[in-house]
């Protein structure tokens, strides 16, 4: 099961650093062009979320290729994104909260109504959506990351060579 895990891992590694190479190329081009600072900033996180990606394609990739150096960073790696998943399901639905407590405020006024019932819906949907693939995903992170550090895994896994001393 860990290695299905890993290819999944995989795929959305790519997905990642095919959308994130995307977006930083079009933020990138706003950039050269005098874009404000907003857009330098986001450069710079879709830069970071690259390599993130980046990191998790190749450690994903040595791992189901049996790299001995592979499974301890899938690791650490499957580890980390667990718990950015975790902070940021937490940190999803406390705006979440936010969005349905203005909502209500909207839906005071009877003139805003009807589109804001129907604008609100689907945003909130989308807001819990996104939530609960989060909080799968972080069991899911957690248990490969624990898997990986098994004996009877570790051991099917050749130890890297040792660097030779001159």
């Amino acid at each position: 099961m860990w290695r299905v895990l890993t290819w999944l891992v995989l795929l959305l590694a790519i997905f990642g650093v095919l959308q994130y190479a995307v977006h930083a190329w079009r933020v990138g081009a706003a950039v050269l062009a005098g874009a404000p600072d907003a857009a330098t900033r986001a450069l710079a996180w879709d830069v970071a979320y690259l390599v993130v990606a980046c990191v998790t394609l190749t450690a994903s990739a040595g791992t189901l290729l049996w790299r001995g150096w592979a499974r301890p960073v899938l690791r650490v790696v499957a580890g980390l994104l667990a718990l950015w998943l975790l902070v940021t399901a937490i940190l999803l639905g406390m705006d979440w909260m936010s969005f349905n407590q203005h909502s209500q405020v909207l839906l005071a006024q009877p003139d805003m109504a009807d589109t804001v019932r129907a604008v609100s819906k689907r945003i909130s949907n989308t807001y819990l959506v996104a939530i609960v693939l989060k909080a799968v995903g972080v069991p899911i992170l957690a248990w490969l990351a624990w898997r990986l550090g098994v004996p009877s895994v570790r051991a099917q896994f050749p130890p890297s060579p040792a660097r030779k001393r001159r």
